[in-house]
């Protein structure tokens, strides 16, 4: 008897329990955590305390996928408005895994700072996608400011890729849109980058417009704003050599701004004012040169060559030569115009599909009604056996089709391979002649006729491989082209310096100069081309 009421009481406790459990996790299910709603609520106006609140507690001390997601979007959200995206992709995926089409405007936000993280870790097509992703979902919502972030986001990509119409456009739609809703800072930092892109475009009466009507509105005065339109301003006045102004304009940047590049641009004005001495100064200074390496370089062959040091000047240029590839080697394989283009032909196809899809199920229905009302039996069963026919036929099209595919793909692995193959093998007998260049000079003079023999003919071969038959190419398009000259060409393409060029070929590095400028001339270079990329683009 006892142990009976023991039980009853055991049962009686448990289900008290359940019934307090699943309570709780009724009231959880309808109420968003306070120290959610908090951060949300500061995102805006403090998001450093909004920021500093979120680091009061973990991911893991959330319950429900809703709210885990929501601390995932909010978290990366301050990060993005701080300043500091330390944040990893695990944390962001949790937010776009979660919101779809049920929830648009937290699906644009949370692909956008995916698009973000992946910036920030150098993932360019990621980037891109994920960009894509956010203008599909803010389109639904008509959220101006989330659109504007987008088109600003957009343009940084096709100035990354030097497509200045695509990012001119682009920082116009955000501006306008900022505009609209009086979002007054970023108004004024997209309309003076789109001031920017007009004078990298070459428009500059455009570029000086825009700037100048910034400057009349005022809103501009923070330190940061200041910084952005009086870059601009230098620049501007710079390409209409009005030197003296550019430099005013540069001068009255806000101190704490002085960052590489504004050092760079003060050395490259004082250079064209003919201030030499100075311009070397504020060069002397820059220390992150980054991917203004080139240019960084060439100021300072312009500064030597100015003053009469041709030696300093030609070593100035090689370095601005061979920093060249490193810059273009960062550049993104696949532009964004062309995988925007992509995107939304995918976009249209799966709503193509969508509609044929229930323009297929209409009819089904409509077909079986009509089958049901006639009550024609037999010609129902016709018509289920001429479909299954016609499934078989299909899937065994689609089957062979899929073997085909199969075996043209392992036959073009094959070949690749083959090609791969060749061209390392090709590429390491260079780089061996390279090094035997440059550590036994004497060696290579004293059996250049025999080493030339093989190793012009792999370095010609393994060019034309690379550069699809550049060498044929060359002497079709320019007659007049000396095997020699042919020479150089893969010598450069090769990335063989000039000292280097000047040892296999046996002679002084000041005629392989001379060489390389009849060259040119024979190819029909303005100054302003450069040899090494016209042949790699050729």
């Amino acid at each position: 008897m006892h142990c009976l009421q023991t039980r009853n009481n055991m049962h009686l406790f448990f289900r008290i329990s359940l019934i307090l459990l699943v309570s709780l996790l009724l009231i959880a299910c309808k109420k968003t955590p306070a120290i959610l709603i908090k951060a949300e609520e500061q995102m805006e106006t403090a998001p450093d305390s909004a920021l500093q609140l979120l680091k009061t507690t973990k991911l893991e001390n959330f319950f429900l996928p809703s709210e885990k997601a929501l601390y995932a979007l909010l978290y990366c959200q301050a990060l993005d408005k701080n300043g500091n995206f330390s944040a990893t992709d695990s944390i962001i995926t949790i937010a776009t895994d979660y919101y779809d089409d049920k929830d648009p405007e937290r699906a644009a936000k949370a692909w956008l700072y995916r698009a973000r993280i992946a910036l920030y870790n150098d993932e360019s097509e990621l980037n891109s996608r994920a960009l894509l992703k956010a203008q599909n979902y803010a389109e639904i919502t008509n959220n101006k400011k989330i659109i504007a972030f987008i088109y600003s986001d957009k343009a940084q990509i096709y100035r990354n890729q030097l497509s200045y119409d695509s990012a001119a456009i682009c920082y116009k739609k955000s501006y306008q849109l900022f505009e609209s809703i009086h979002e007054q800072r970023n108004f004024i930092i997209n309309k003076i980058n789109c001031a920017y892109m007009y004078i990298m475009k070459g428009e500059i009466k455009k570029a000086e417009q825009l700037c100048l009507e910034v400057y009349k509105n005022k809103g501009w005065e923070k330190d940061e704003l200041r910084t952005y339109l009086f870059k601009t301003l230098g620049a501007i006045n710079f390409i209409k050599k009005d030197y003296r102004k550019s430099i005013i304009f540069y001068k009255n940047v806000p101190l704490y701004s002085y960052d590489n590049n504004l050092k760079y641009l003060l050395a490259k004005t004082y250079c064209e004012n003919n201030e030499l001495d100075s311009a070397i100064l504020y060069l002397n200074s820059v220390s992150e040169i980054g991917d203004m390496a080139p240019d960084y370089y060439l100021t300072y062959k312009l500064i030597y060559k100015k003053k009469g040091n041709l030696e300093l000047a030609l070593n100035a240029s090689d370095m601005a030569y061979s920093s060249q590839d490193s810059v273009y080697k960062n550049r993104i394989n696949e532009s964004f115009a062309g995988l925007e283009k992509k995107y939304n032909y995918q976009k249209f196809q799966l709503a193509n599909r969508d509609l044929k899809l229930k323009n297929s199920h209409k009819s089904n229905f409509i077909l079986i009604i009509l089958l049901t009302l006639s009550g024609t039996l037999i010609g129902f069963l016709y018509w289920m056996n001429s479909i299954k026919k016609k499934q078989l036929i299909i899937e065994k099209e689609l089957s062979k089709h899929e073997k085909n595919r199969a075996e043209q793909k392992h036959e073009n692995t094959i070949l690749l391979e083959k090609q791969l193959k060749m061209q390392q093998l090709l590429l390491a007998n260079i780089e061996n002649h390279k090094k035997k260049s440059l550590k036994l000079p004497v060696f290579w003079k004293e059996n250049s006729h025999e080493i030339n023999s093989t190793f012009n003919q792999e370095l010609i071969a393994c060019m034309d491989l690379e550069f699809n038959n550049i060498t044929k190419r060359l002497v079709e398009k320019h007659p007049i082209l000396s095997s020699r000259d042919i020479l150089i060409c893969c010598l450069l393409l090769a990335n063989f310096d000039t000292g280097t060029i000047a040892t296999v070929m046996d002679l002084k590095i000041e005629s392989i100069s001379k060489l390389r400028y009849r060259l040119r001339s024979k190819l029909q270079l303005d100054n302003s081309v450069n040899l090494l990329e016209y042949l790699r683009q050729f």
